[in-house]
């Protein structure tokens, strides 16, 4: 009877295996980033609708500051641009949110601090002129 008991565990846990590899399979071909609170239909699942985020998310080759040829640093002064890369609580996005090269995001990190350090922009929220042109946008429509 041991070693029916024992044959029955090992099974469960191959199968127990399988079902993890092929839930780690799936997981590799879904590119939509879900977040907390999001609606989905079972249609959103699909392969078809996973394609077109895979095919969203490319980033860009160059960030917009070699396009434009702007030096981040001496843009300390423009808020609505600074604020474009900090957060609502005044940290300063992560490389991966702002698509910049590793040298520019230190020049606008720098940028932001400088900005911070001048009492130019707020240190824990966004500028309120930014705030007041958010808001007359959003009713708008």
């Amino acid at each position: 009877m041991g070693a029916r008991a024992f044959e029955g565990s090992t099974e469960r846990r191959a199968a127990g295996l399988a079902a993890s590899q092929e839930r780690q399979n799936f997981q590799k071909h879904v590119y939509r980033k879900w977040n907390t609170g999001d609606v989905y239909a079972p249609h959103d699942l699909s392969g078809a609708e996973q394609k077109k985020w895979k095919m969203a998310r490319k980033t860009p080759t160059s960030d917009a500051f070699d396009t434009l040829g702007i030096n981040p640093v001496n843009e300390y002064k423009n808020f609505t641009m600074m604020s474009e890369y900090m957060t609502e609580m005044g940290k300063i996005k992560h490389s991966s949110e702002t698509g910049l090269r590793p040298k520019n995001q230190r020049k606008i990190a720098k940028a932001i601090r400088r900005a911070i350090g001048l009492g130019l922009m707020p240190s824990v929220h966004r500028h309120p002129l930014v705030l007041k042109y958010s808001a007359t946008n959003r009713f708008r429509g």
